[in-house]
């Protein structure tokens, strides 16, 4: 499987959303939900566990927070696949979710070398 990144640089085809989606697994979407239920303070219903990725372009095929992400909002506003490619790269909006995982930053880092 080829990887796909994100818009602010996490991995896809790593996130629990889209191996649920992939897989049709109940399970692993419950298991999701209370993941990430406790870390954002939220309650979210497995049901919404569905992502084909960031890069996505049919919303019905994403997570429900996907279709008003900052991040992802901004990059296809700016006609951007990541924010690898913007001038104002590190922005806020960015640099919020990097803190939850440093490897989102690498992610783009990486392509912006390219």
């Amino acid at each position: 499987m080829s990887k796909i990144i994100s818009k602010c640089g996490i991995e896809c085809t790593n996130c629990d959303a889209y191996k649920a989606t992939i897989q049709n697994s109940d399970e692993l979407r419950k298991e999701t939900a209370e993941k990430w239920s406790s870390q954002h303070g939220t309650n979210i219903d497995y049901k919404t566990i569905n992502c084909m990725g960031c890069q996505e372009t049919d919303n019905s095929k994403l997570f429900s927070h996907c279709n008003v992400c900052k991040v992802r909002l901004c990059a296809n506003d700016k006609g951007y696949t990541t924010c690898a490619e913007c001038d104002d790269y590190g922005c806020d909006n960015v640099s919020e979710i990097w803190k939850f995982d440093n490897s989102f930053k690498e992610n783009l880092d990486s392509l912006r070398k390219k």
